[in-house]
């Protein structure tokens, strides 16, 4: 099985904060961090005001860097081989369910050919920049992934937590080293992974690199899914036993690195969204992804060949449903008008031509 470290980049760093729960120290570092992070105004109208006392918090890692970064600081990052965008690479929706349940992580893998409003047919990962483009910003294109990720899954999203590519790697920085093991050796330069076959232990750097790859994994977006649930489960244990959470400055650092590296709506409590994670282990949390039908190249509006996750919609209600119970946008749906409804046809088979007319 191949194993990666890829990071929540939003909730390997939230799950951090459990420790301010029990901790003095923790208490006035947390009041210090909740000053740092910047808020942003990206819920659509009318979400994070629910009664419900289940949340959803869509969990954002995103491949921009910081601007004016010097060339070492690029090289620490491995992007010389790509231009750098805000598309969004990690989307997880976290549901807490109400009275204490157990959480659940859903992956919603990058490519995910999905419907964004007012843009059309595009990868779930687009949808963000699509968003901030012509003025909307970082709220424009918040709000445009996360109606984009409600319409997809009938769950609205409470809250939502941002980390850029540089906060992961601080944030790895401060967590130390990570322990993979590889079937076969990698050496891709879109990422600067090069790594051994067999177990090896990654600096931050290397961590970055390797949670970055895409190019030459077997499934593609959908191995990376894999990886994000592996570094989670095992971040949950990590985080509570490495001394982090004990060492006022190995926390402090933590929390510089946190607060620098996050954006978050103007609505989500830390400390209470830490408190519900104080007593859990790895265990305790189900990760999950999407029902997909495999990752099949099609042609695109402008008639390009793109590789994309084919999302199974018709398995997608039920999926849902065994989570978090029937959504309202479930049983409040009407039947659509049959002029308005659209057929897209997928080809997987190896057969050329058959997906055609």
């Amino acid at each position: 099985m191949r194993l990666a470290v890829r990071i929540s980049r939003g909730l390997a760093t939230l799950v951090s904060l459990a420790v301010l729960v029990g901790s003095g120290y923790g208490w006035v570092a947390y009041r210090t961090l909740g000053d740092s992070i910047t808020h942003v105004a990206g819920l659509p109208a009318g979400n994070g005001a629910a009664d419900d006392p289940a949340e959803n918090i869509l969990l954002v890692g995103d491949d921009h860097r910081p601007a004016n970064a010097s060339p070492q600081v690029l090289a620490e990052l491995s992007t010389g081989e790509d231009g750098g965008s805000t598309n969004t690479d990690t989307m997880m929706v976290l549901h807490t369910p109400a009275a204490g349940g157990k959480p659940t992580v859903i992956s919603l893998p990058r490519d995910s050919w999905v419907d964004i409003p007012g843009v059309g047919k595009g990868k779930l990962n687009s949808a963000f920049a699509d968003g901030a483009a012509d003025g909307g910003g970082d709220a424009g294109g918040m709000k445009l992934l996360i109606e984009t990720v409600q319409n997809l899954t009938g769950l609205q999203i409470d809250h939502f937590a941002r980390v850029s590519l540089l906060g992961f790697y601080e944030i790895a920085q401060v967590l130390g080293p990570i322990q993979v093991c590889l079937n076969q050796a990698v050496d891709d330069p879109y990422s600067g992974t090069v790594l051994p076959a067999g177990v090896s232990t990654l600096d931050a750097k290397q961590a970055l690199s390797f949670v970055r790859q895409r190019h030459g994994l077997p499934r593609g977006d959908l191995d990376r899914e894999v990886r994000q649930q592996y570094f989670l489960a095992a971040e949950l244990g990590k985080v509570s036993s490495s001394g982090v959470l004990l060492n006022p400055v190995r926390l402090h650092r933590l929390l510089s690195a946190v607060g620098s590296a996050v954006q978050t709506d103007p609505g989500l409590d830390l400390l209470s969204f830490a408190s519900q994670f104080s007593s859990l282990s790895a265990g305790d949390v189900t990760f999950t992804t999407i029902p997909t039908l495999g990752t099949p190249t099609i042609r695109d509006s402008s008639g390009a060949n793109v590789s994309i996750v084919a999302v199974d919609t018709a398995a997608l209600p039920a999926f849902i449903t065994r989570i978090v119970g029937e959504p309202s946008a479930y049983t409040d749906a009407t039947a659509a008008v049959p002029s308005s409804v659209t057929v897209w046809v997928v080809n997987g088979t190896g057969q050329a031509g058959l997906a055609a007319g």
